[in-house]
């Protein structure tokens, strides 16, 4: 299989309801601070080899069954925008035409349906927090939703940035995933919800710098930002 041409370069629509009043110019609008899902077509051929003996519906059948074995979001990146990636998926029928020139047997397109946010690369190497004051900076224009892991023993009062998040009776390394809304720790190996340790809303990274800081014992916070833009 060979890209046809580059897909656009789509930035992600913003989830906005415009709402017309009487007597008014304009609009009301109600911004819900989220975006919505893009779709992203990749026209493509496909390349037999051996047209002697293979045809599109050998060569197809393969294809669908690499995009479509697959379940839930994956992992997503173009070789001319290697520093970020995305989440997409193959979830519309996929189609392709037989054709018998130059050096291949079928073309069609992948339909990839994708989630709003292109992710940093660099936003999933974790970062390792020692010392209180430490920052972190965002390098993009959007909030994060990070994964954050305190290790550490009693109770803790966790600053990041301007936000406070009070963790109670800490005895094993308590993981707050802003993404996932959720809180847990692992014993055994064996991931356990600690949402009852945790009280007030889990942090996002702001933008700019953001600092750690905290009352109690902790040896450590490993972070992964996830930054990301559209």
């Amino acid at each position: 299989m060979a890209v046809r041409e580059r897909a656009p370069y789509t930035a992600a629509e913003r989830n906005v309801e415009f709402t017309e009043v009487t007597g008014r110019h304009g609009a009301l609008m109600i911004d819900r601070g989220t975006f919505k899902q893009v779709q992203e077509e990749v026209p493509v051929y496909l390349f037999a080899s051996d047209r002697a003996t293979t045809n599109i519906r050998a060569e197809a059948n393969e294809l669908f069954s690499w995009l479509k074995s697959a379940r839930g979001w994956c992992e997503l990146t173009y070789s001319d925008d290697a520093r970020y990636f995305m989440k997409a998926t193959v979830a519309a029928e996929l189609s392709f035409q037989e054709v018998f020139y130059l050096f291949y047997v079928g073309e069609g397109a992948i339909p990839f349906i994708r989630q709003p946010q292109r992710y940093v690369q660099d936003g999933r190497r974790v970062r390792t927090i020692t010392t209180k004051g430490t920052t972190l900076t965002n390098p993009e224009q959007f909030e994060s939703q990070p994964k954050i892991t305190v290790y550490g023993t009693g109770d803790i009062t966790l600053y990041v940035g301007n936000k406070t998040v009070v963790l109670k009776g800490v005895t094993d390394p308590i993981t707050l995933d802003t993404e996932m809304g959720n809180s847990y720790t692992s014993v055994n190996g064996i991931i356990v919800p600690a949402n009852q340790k945790v009280s007030n809303a889990l942090p996002n990274l702001g933008l700019g710098d953001t600092a750690f800081d905290w009352i109690g014992n902790v040896t450590k916070i490993e972070v992964v930002p996830r930054w990301w833009t559209i």
